[in-house]
């Protein structure tokens, strides 16, 4: 998925957000982004209503209610509809018949030079602009409405503006439906930052983070994720699933979790939650530790990449559901050995020499540890598959 660094580089801040963020000219949103990403980005939230909507000189007015995120020191928002794109799904006069007085309406924005923003209203979303100078008096120009953001949220205003004042006080998975399976996903520490991770401003959105929202549910129950880059694994009690992303526990040789954040690992397992381990990155002199792992042996060791491998009896059906994965069709790198006779073994490298996917139970959880090479678009598009086929594996084994 990744071909130049620079090439990737540009054409992923030019997605974010429909240019939320940035000045060229407007886009529409390439790939889902979370809610979390959104208020990350942003430097204001605000909460308005829709004051009123002419919609023959194709304008409207926003009182602002709430700061919600930032001080905007607005008062309300004078939009004009007119500058947009002329098409049928997104055009002026669309936008200004979907608008009426009264309504609830939320605007994130980034201000820098000018102002980029992403506004919502009751299923719809649409981008604004405004340039220098008193954002209070100044008309901001409408760009286009963005049918590809339902991704992110599709719902009533005021539902979504719960949701935001729940995700801005700190709590996790507020957007997750009852049943979901809650999946927390350490990522956004590898060394080579810009080789395994979407630069797109205040967030640390990764390539294997994407692929793992791309799994909607597993074992016909849907999940729902949340994302750190915090290596001390902040609310990790109130997850289900632990997801420890490529190179998040050793990177060019060095070793990165701490005693503590080691002691939380195994405690969640052992207190029912399940971990998935995905590549680690040793070198000869330094073999990835295995403190985080509850008892027998496991050593994490420096090997060349390879797709080829074998897989066991017991592993049949994690290669099989919901996909069937074969040999050649994935990518793995520096694998495990030493693995203790009670760890189940589901494939190995074709020697038999290095674990490629196994599980180790301890108390009522499970760890899944796997060698996939995630370091870029194209590796993980390609083990996308796989990812899917562990999710639904670690689901099916909850508790």
């Amino acid at each position: 998925m990744r071909f130049t660094h620079n090439c990737v580089v540009s054409l992923l801040v030019f997605c974010l957000i429909g240019l939320l963020f940035t000045p060229p000219a407007a886009a529409f949103i390439e790939r889902e982004y979370t809610i979390r990403e959104i208020l990350d980005a942003c430097t204001n939230i605000v909460f308005g209503e829709v004051k009123s909507v002419d919609r023959d000189r194709l304008r409207g007015v926003v009182i602002v209610k709430k700061d919600v995120k930032g001080k905007s020191g607005l008062k309300e928002i004078k939009m004009n509809f007119a500058t947009g794109h002329y098409k049928r799904d997104t055009s002026p006069e669309k936008l200004a018949q979907l608008l009426k007085p009264g309504m609830p309406i939320i605007v994130f924005y980034r201000q820098h030079y000018g102002i980029d923003s992403m506004c919502f209203v009751d299923n719809t979303w649409f981008q604004m602009r405004a340039y220098r100078g008193g954002y209070n008096s100044t008309w901001w120009t409408f760009t286009h409405i963005d049918p590809m953001m339902s991704r992110t949220f599709d719902g009533k205003t005021k539902a979504f503006q719960k949701i935001v004042r729940d995700m801005l006080a700190g709590k996790m998975w507020a957007a997750a439906p009852k049943n979901a399976v809650k999946v927390f996903v350490l990522t956004g520490n590898s060394t080579y930052p810009t080789w395994s991770q979407t630069p797109v401003h205040t967030n640390v959105a990764t390539y294997e983070y994407q692929a793992l929202r791309s799994v909607k549910a597993g074992n016909k129950r849907p999940l729902a994720y949340e994302l750190t880059k915090e290596q001390t694994l902040p609310h990790l009690e109130k997850a289900n699933i632990l997801w420890i992303g490529y190179e998040e526990i050793s990177s060019y040789g060095r070793y990165l979790l701490s005693d503590e954040t080691e002691k939380k690992i195994k405690t969640f397992v052992k207190n029912g939650g399940i971990v998935v381990v995905a590549g680690q990155d040793s070198r000869a002199e330094n073999p990835c530790g295995t403190g985080w792992l509850q008892g027998g042996k496991l050593k994490g060791v420096e090997s060349p990449p390879a797709q080829n491998f074998a897989v066991t009896k017991a592993g049949k059906s994690l290669f099989s559901t919901p996909n069937k994965i074969v040999s050649g069709k994935i990518f793995v790198d520096d694998a495990w050995v030493d693995w203790d006779r009670r760890d189940e073994v589901f494939a190995t490298t074709e020697d038999q020499k290095e674990l490629v996917v196994g599980t180790r139970r301890h108390g009522k959880g499970l760890y899944i540890i796997t060698s996939l090479r995630n370091d870029s678009q194209y590796t993980t598009e390609i083990n996308k598959a796989l990812i899917e086929n562990i999710m639904h594996y670690a689901v099916s084994q909850l508790k």
